[in-house]
């Protein structure tokens, strides 16, 4: 059987583990139905469930193929179709399920809204819709016919019915609840991130100025208080030297001031996009940089600017501290946008590192809804992998 299922192994696991749980109660109930059955429960609203319950398993059964090329779409089609069989038939058989049956073809809409696209869920939100009122509409037509003294088959389908239907509802709505809990703990976390990030990113801003431009704006203004000095004392030659050092020390600290500004968000990259700001970086660069583009368009600022500071931060972790002799950049915009960053330094054993940097890039990431992740290990240089869900492109 597990081979028969393996298809479901790429999918999410929390789909996994209830199409799993969905396939062993309806082989559950099919079970103890045909039990029932074979200890002279024998009917035709008995006979027509089970029929209806072996089609739904079978159907289960065919999706796992299926899904190693169409993903989770198929597992919920097939999901669709063995709630909608179940339901229709076993409504039919059985007026007193109706409740159970309508509530099953909600089923599909519940488990598929992670996973498909805006077009499936309106499909299967009408499929919930005309189901449960069709479902709901035949359990009240049938249930007049089925008024009679076999009332306790009706009582032997629902004691072996109910409780499948039952497991998977408490377990979409556990679900449900965890994941909602989990993503509300991830959200926390990131904030908290995303704060300390932004803390050690002013106190070194606030280090670069102090280090770098107030310093030279403190030499500055005293070569100028020398060059007056001069002046006064008759020395013009003294003096025009003095006002030539202050020219090209104030030229040293505007360049100084850009890169900061470039930090802190370049201009290039909100007017022309992330390519032309990245083909700029790349001719700065303090080793040489290979950038492999394609197919990249215009995303958020947000997007743009994680990917951006993601990159730069890898390209100058390999400058400084990886003794890099070369860098690869490569950038893809389809099927989503991706960027890889590989250096040809020494390399470095993550586990044995501080991982502050690292910390800030991921958390920037998230904070833009991607991901990122390192490989890395001594004497075989580094890569650095972010990449983005599907996301549309704007402008």
């Amino acid at each position: 059987m597990s081979r028969l299922l393996a298809g479901w192994d790429g999918l999410d696991p929390a789909l996994r583990w209830l199409l799993r749980i969905n396939l062993v109660a309806l082989t559950t109930a099919t079970t103890l139905l045909a039990a029932a059955y074979f200890l002279g429960f024998k009917h035709t609203a008995v006979e027509i469930d089970l029929g209806v319950m072996a089609t739904s398993i079978v159907i289960m059964l065919v999706t796992p193929p299926l899904c190693r090329r169409y993903g989770a779409t198929a597992a919920i089609v097939g999901l669709t179709l063995s709630s909608l069989i179940f339901a229709i038939g076993g409504t039919w058989a059985t007026p007193n399920l109706s409740p159970l049956t309508a509530l099953l073809t909600m089923v599909p809409l519940l488990v598929g809204f992670p996973y498909l696209s805006r077009r499936w869920i309106r499909a299967l939100m009408v499929v919930a819709v005309i189901g449960s009122a069709s479902v709901a509409a035949l359990g009240e037509w049938r249930r007049v016919d089925n008024l009679n003294d076999s009332w306790w088959v009706n009582a032997v389908v629902v004691a072996a019915s109910l409780p499948a239907g039952v497991v998977i509802v408490v377990y979409l709505v556990r679900d449900a609840y965890v994941r909602l809990r989990d993503q509300a703990d991830e959200l926390a976390d990131s904030r908290t991130r995303i704060v300390a990030v932004a803390d050690a990113a002013r106190r070194s801003l606030e280090r670069d100025l102090h280090d770098g431009a107030q310093q030279r704006l403190l030499a500055i203004s005293v070569t100028v208080e020398r060059a007056r000095k001069e002046l006064l004392a008759g020395r013009h030659d003294g003096a025009a030297r003095l006002l030539d050092q202050v020219a090209v020390d104030n030229r040293e600290v505007l360049v100084e001031l850009r890169e900061l500004a470039r930090g802190i968000y370049p201009p290039l990259l909100a007017e022309r996009g992330l390519v032309a700001a990245l083909q700029a970086t790349a001719r700065r660069a303090a080793v040489p940089v290979t950038l492999d583009v394609a197919d990249v368009e215009r995303h958020t600022q947000q997007v743009e600017a994680a990917a951006y500071f993601c990159i730069l931060e890898a390209m100058t972790n390999a400058a400084k501290h990886a003794g890099a002799g070369e860098l690869l950049v490569v950038l893809r915009g389809r099927p989503h946008l991706t960027f890889r960053v590989t250096d040809n330094g020494r390399g470095f054993d993550p586990a044995r590192v501080t991982r502050g940097g690292l910390e800030g890039m991921a958390a920037r990431m998230e904070a833009a809804g991607g991901t990122l992740v390192l490989d890395a290990a001594p004497g075989r240089g580094t890569t650095v992998v972010g990449e983005f869900p599907v996301l549309d492109a704007v402008g």
